[in-house]
């Protein structure tokens, strides 16, 4: 069995390292890998490959990968990586890392949040220049508190499930929105409501949690409409993708009040330019898309796809399987 794998990126945190490919080698002696680590390598091998590991693919490459029947893409977002369409129509398996960036993207909201609602926007700069800022935290909007906070999360998936249970530990009571509504409701969560309550449950809410996957119906699926349903000085998190969010209308709605406070790792465009508004708005917390950023990143990503890979030889159902006309 041959196996291409072909992960690389201009950022190289989501480069495979060759430590983990050589551990590939070793967990499974009597497979023959390919690595590419330039998509001009890709088109010489991928034509003997029965699978492929891969974050992203070209839809000319799977037209002269006759032996492809298994695609698993190293990344858990898969929309404008893979040839969705033409890996349907093929009935190429199609599995992602979904889960493995969970927690600690989980952890960069909570983070977040915290470091608005407790003013340590305010307090770390003031500590690096030695001020004592108390009458200025009671001046410039007094530190609050998370506990009895209404959060809503657009796509309580398995990033959304891991920032609902953190919330509901601080006593923030959350909505989930997801597509499958019929899945058994969590303890951690108060109530599920599908898309087309949208309104419904933005309506009153202080903390909005953006974790969705970037697909056709999410585009610019937060506007100024969405954003003035929320409670006056509401906190948006886009951890998901930034064309999620109407970035014009998040920008006017920091500036006019109407949102207190955003903590971003994404955006419109990336890398973020240096004359976008964001860097300099107040209660503005900018990460490099980097919530998932962790140290055992590729332990968590090679030992999955391994799991993957022994079900495969067995014929047993695999993990994380990817609905091709869904995108997710």
């Amino acid at each position: 069995m041959n196996v291409l794998i072909y992960i690389t990126w201009a950022v190289r945190a989501w480069r495979i390292p060759e430590t983990h490919v050589a551990l590939l080698r070793r967990r499974f002696p009597e497979v023959t890998f390919f690595h590419a680590e330039h998509h001009s390598e890709v088109p010489g091998v991928i034509g003997e490959a029965d699978l492929a590991f891969s974050s992203r693919l070209l839809p000319e490459w799977i037209g002269v990968a006759p032996r492809l029947r298994w695609v698993h893409s190293s990344a858990a977002a898969v929309e404008g990586l893979l040839p969705l369409a033409e890996l349907g129509r093929r009935d190429i398996i199609v599995t992602n890392s979904r889960g493995v960036q969970a927690i600690p993207m989980a952890e960069q909201v909570m983070a977040g949040l915290l470091a608005l609602v407790r003013r340590l926007d305010l307090t770390i700069p003031a500590q690096r220049e030695a001020r004592w800022i108390q009458d200025q935290l009671c001046e410039t909007g007094w530190p609050t508190m998370l506990h009895g906070r209404r959060m809503t999360i657009l796509g309580l998936g398995t990033v959304g499930l891991e920032v609902a249970r953190r919330a509901h530990a601080f006593g923030i009571r959350v909505t989930g929105i997801r597509r499958n509504i019929g899945h058994e409701k969590p303890d951690f969560v108060d109530r599920v409501i599908g898309p087309d309550q949208l309104a419904d449950g933005l309506r009153g809410c202080d903390i909005l949690v953006i974790s969705a996957p970037f697909v056709q119906a999410t585009a610019a699926m937060i506007a100024w409409e969405q954003l003035a349903l929320l409670n006056r000085g509401a906190i948006l998190v886009n951890v998901a993708r930034g064309q999620i969010v109407d970035e014009a209308a998040m920008i006017s709605a920091l500036r006019a009040g109407q949102l207190g406070g955003a903590v971003l790792d994404v955006f419109e465009q990336e890398p973020l330019d240096p004359a976008n508004p964001l860097w300099t708005l107040p209660n503005v917390i900018i990460s490099p898309h980097s919530s998932g950023f962790r140290s055992t990143h590729w332990d968590e990503v090679t030992d999955l796809f391994t799991e993957n890979f022994q079900r495969y030889q067995r014929k047993e159902p695999l993990l994380n399987m990817v609905d091709c006309r869904a995108g997710y």
